[in-house]
């Protein structure tokens, strides 16, 4: 056998061999796609399922049509009309109150990303006033749109999202009138209401933190960290009167509650906002000067300084309770710790839109949450 031989029989016994090794790894791993298989795999889908429909000039047109489907329609129907309640945390007649109370500025166009708003609509939307009110709502107790409201309602999540923003806004406007600063005949009769020590206090002032991603900024990251629970967040700065209605609200960054505040209007220009002898009731966390009080850190064993703080610490209650309405009324805003995902102006529209919620359903219903009726009474207990 000459050397040629030797060479054909070689590349036969390669080529047999490499058949075989094709052969058995085909069949062990005949199921498991490729990836461009895998690729056309989530395309297809993606074109046959209407609730993954994306309008992205990346993914093209959707070859699915949505239509719109009368939801509110479907909770009316209900025998009690609880439903409603649980899904806006509005009574029936309340939620046809405030549509009539917004229906021009929810009809208006939309807002342009330049500022500007187009006279008439160059497509009409496909919901009347009442059912984009109610998405909104919705939103407020959930936190959910794009794709997992894209099916319920018939609306592309592109949609949902810049029509969420135009209802905050036209709730926030509409219901302006319902969170004021208190002119100074106002705070003359919010300073008499309390007697005794607590005279001169027209609202309780607290933050609240609401926890967002961490932001790719370095400033605004090191801004938004809050030391006390680690973790980056925008601060509420909020003052409330004794009824429990807010009366001021702002939205800002901050590393603590006495940065927050020395930054604020009511810090910076507090001529403006109050007279001689007027003040503010907060926490520990405002102490140093300003018009935010805060009671004594160590009383020790002084009987004057122990009634102050637990007297303090009553009337004090009431911006307690309110930011825990707001938290069963909106979960998105209270009781929901989740990280908010959202952009900043979402998140101001937000909270802006809930506090005035919150005052105009107090409002509606003649509710009041005042420290006036606390059974101790310990406030009156001191002169």
């Amino acid at each position: 056998m000459d050397d040629d031989d030797v060479f054909f029989i070689s590349l036969l016994a390669c080529v047999a061999a490499v058949h075989q090794i094709i052969t058995a790894y085909t069949i062990l791993f005949d199921d498991v796609p490729t990836t461009s298989e895998r690729r056309l795999l989530k395309k297809r889908k993606r074109e046959l399922t209407p609730y993954k429909r994306n309008v992205s000039a990346r993914y093209s047109r959707p070859v699915v049509a949505l239509e719109a489907r009368n939801c509110l329609a479907d909770v009316l129907q209900d025998s009690d009309r609880a439903y409603m309640k649980k899904l806006t945390h509005l009574h029936e007649w309340q939620f046809f109150a405030l549509a009539e109370i917004l229906k021009d500025l929810i009809l208006r166009p939309r807002q342009r990303s330049d500022g500007n708003r187009p006279v008439i609509h160059r497509r009409p939307p496909k919901f009347d006033h009442y059912h984009r009110l109610y998405f909104c709502l919705r939103w407020l107790n959930d936190g959910l749109f794009y794709r997992s409201r894209e099916a319920e309602t018939g609306w592309s999540k592109s949609s949902v999202q810049e029509d969420l923003v135009h209802v905050l806004t036209a709730i926030v406007e509409g219901l302006d009138g319902h969170l004021q600063w208190p002119d100074v005949d106002r705070r003359q009769e919010l300073s008499r209401v309390f007697p005794g020590i607590l005279r001169g206090c027209i609202g309780i002032g607290d933050v609240k933190e609401f926890q967002i991603e961490k932001p790719k900024d370095p400033i605004k990251e090191r801004q938004s960290w809050s030391g006390k629970k680690k973790l980056n967040s925008y601060k509420m700065l909020s003052v409330m009167d004794h009824t429990g209605r807010f009366i001021y609200v702002r939205i800002c960054l901050g590393k603590n509650d006495r940065e927050v505040l020395t930054s604020s209007p009511l810090y910076l220009l507090e001529g403006d906002y109050f007279s001689d002898n007027e003040w503010v009731s907060s926490d520990g966390a405002f102490d140093g000067d300003g018009r935010f009080l805060c009671s004594y850190k160590n009383p020790g064993n002084d009987p004057v300084k122990v009634r102050y703080n637990l007297a303090f610490r009553e009337v004090r209650q009431g911006v307690e309770n309110s930011y825990q309405r707001i938290g069963i009324w909106f979960p998105i805003l209270g009781n929901n710790k989740k990280k908010l995902p959202y952009s900043e102006t979402v998140l101001f529209l937000a909270v802006h839109a809930a506090a005035r919620l919150h005052n105009w359903i107090m409002d509606s219903e003649k509710l009041s949450y005042s420290a006036l009726e606390s059974p101790e009474g310990l406030f009156r207990s001191y002169y």
